[in-house]
């Protein structure tokens, strides 16, 4: 691949993240790699046992790396391809970075590519989609830049990919929707930019795709043809648009927080009886958040925090058969009363609804609740109710309650609440001429 001078320097991210990014002339080791190269390809090893385009696409995998960043006690500092790599792999010689697996004809073939996290520099090899037989690939935890190799879509056995936590650039290749066995898929927190490929629609057995911390950007695409997924998690992007109005029937957990995506809570999103983690916090989503999202029958953890809804409809909700344990509906523009309904919920112990524009009292079960007082339904240990318009007393219950819950109360329109509750310190009440302004306008 190139040969050229490089220089190394230090860069940041929009973030604030460091990192080191490296063109580095090569060292006379790599050179000598380069040789034994060439002598792969032209003598194949005596009695080898490894397939010699698997031998000579390992060559280049090691060739693409940083050789400063290659300990020897690294798993990539033991490759040593004076002996046949899977003949050796119980050896000292070459002990660590590769699984091997009977090919067709006697020969070995290298099946898995597993680098452990030892800080390493450079590139992933586009060789690396010669190594036909691959089924693994691991390099997380690394210092790997530069574009995904799309020659990854080239393996059409692979079942398990791994690049997170390095400093890839550049799109996602268009040609990992070819990978029709893929089964795992991360290349989260790495400096990915674009859009996610409508290619990835293909993927019908990756049941976990993790997309999150990168800068890609657009819609997320419909996700309907990924049949067997059931966890994506593409928060800390720039992804804009509506969300997709289709999705896999067995979705467990849809993570999408701290984007920009716009509009309405899709209806069908009722429809995922699996669904167990919604988290869309901190996007741009208006409208209702309608009472088909707390009627999921599987739905455990909701956070639909810093958006902009403005209604909360809660039309037929009893709460009875919820199995919601926490929901963060703060920061948005929520009006009316606080709904009595959640304080039925019986594995509910986290409620947020601060800052928002709730008016009218603190519901009594509400009270009830956090004091273990409500029969056959768990305690609630924390509840914010905080920057909202809340009027009258604080329930008689929370007066008795020990410290085994975490609230607030304040900065509300409250007749009184008393210093010595923990929920009525840290802030006072809103002044009565901004409450009295709230309710003439509002």
């Amino acid at each position: 691949m190139g040969t050229g001078d490089t220089r190394c320097g230090r860069s940041s991210t929009a973030s604030g993240r460091t990192f080191r990014r490296c063109r580095c002339v090569r060292s006379l080791a790599a050179a000598a790699l380069s040789l034994l190269f060439l002598a792969v390809e032209a003598a194949p090893m005596v009695g080898a046992v490894t397939y010699a385009g698997d031998i000579a696409a390992l060559v280049q995998v090691k060739l693409a790396v940083n050789t400063a960043s290659v300990l020897p006690s690294s798993c990539l500092g033991s490759w040593n391809f004076s002996v046949d790599p899977c003949d050796a792999l119980a050896s000292p010689q070459f002990t660590c970075g590769i699984d091997c697996t009977p090919g067709i004809g006697g020969e070995l073939r290298v099946s898995g590519l597993r680098l452990e996290p030892a800080g390493y520099e450079g590139m992933l090899s586009p060789y690396i989609g010669n190594l036909s037989a691959l089924q693994i690939v691991i390099v997380s935890g690394n210092k790997f830049g530069g574009p995904i190799p799309g020659t990854l879509g080239q393996l059409t056995d692979l079942f398990q990919l791994d690049l997170s936590a390095n400093y890839f650039t550049g799109p996602l290749p268009e040609s990992l929707g070819l990978l029709s066995n893929l089964g795992f898929l991360s290349v989260g927190n790495n400096l990915l930019e674009g859009q996610i490929p409508v290619s990835f629609n293909n993927l019908s057995k990756v049941t976990e795709m993790f997309l999150y911390r990168n800068r890609l950007n657009g819609p997320l695409p419909v996700l309907t043809g990924m049949r067997s997924l059931t966890y994506v998690d593409a928060s800390y992007n720039n992804l804009t648009g509506h969300l997709p109005w289709g999705y896999p029937a067995g979705l467990a957990i849809l993570a999408l927080g701290q984007n920009q995506l716009a509009g309405r809570l899709p209806q069908l999103l009722g429809n995922l009886n699996s669904l167990a983690v919604l988290d869309l916090r901190s996007n741009q989503l208006t409208g209702s958040i309608e009472d088909f999202i707390f009627d999921l029958p599987s739905l455990q953890q909701l956070n639909l925090s810093h958006n902009a809804f403005s209604t909360l409809s809660t039309t037929n909700l009893t709460g009875a058969n919820s199995q919601i344990v926490s929901i963060d509906l703060s920061y948005n523009m929520l009006r009316g009363p606080l709904p009595e309904f959640l304080g039925f919920m019986k594995m509910l112990n986290v409620l947020s609804l601060r800052s928002n524009m709730f008016t009218g009292p603190i519901p009594y079960n509400y009270a009830l609740k956090a004091a273990n007082s409500l029969p056959a339904t768990n305690q609630l240990r924390q509840l914010y109710l905080d920057s909202n318009f809340l009027t009258g007393e604080v329930p008689s219950p929370f007066l008795t309650i020990s410290d085994n819950i975490t609230a607030s109360f304040v900065n509300n329109c409250l007749q009184m609440c008393p210093q010595s509750l923990s929920f009525c310190q840290g802030g006072g009440q809103r002044s009565p001429i901004e409450c009295q302004a709230f309710f003439q306008t509002g």
